[in-house]
């Protein structure tokens, strides 16, 4: 069990850096006025947010089983 709250911890910090590389190259785009950039990464954003909760949730509950 610990072998797999090890690998999602992982995952949770590759999400995290996921999310915030977009939110720098949505910065990049913003100030380029580039809108096809800007939606893709903040969809990236969104996703990574989703992702990101998913995996806190599981470690949560692991922690309290």
């Amino acid at each position: 069990m610990s072998y797999n709250n090890d690998l999602k911890t992982i995952e949770l910090a590759l999400w995290e850096a996921s999310a915030e590389e977009a939110a720098i190259q949505y910065e990049h785009a913003k100030k380029f006025d580039d809108r096809g950039a800007m939606e893709w990464h903040k969809e990236q954003i969104r996703w990574a947010r989703i992702k990101i909760a998913e995996i806190e949730d599981y470690l949560d509950i692991q922690k309290g089983a």
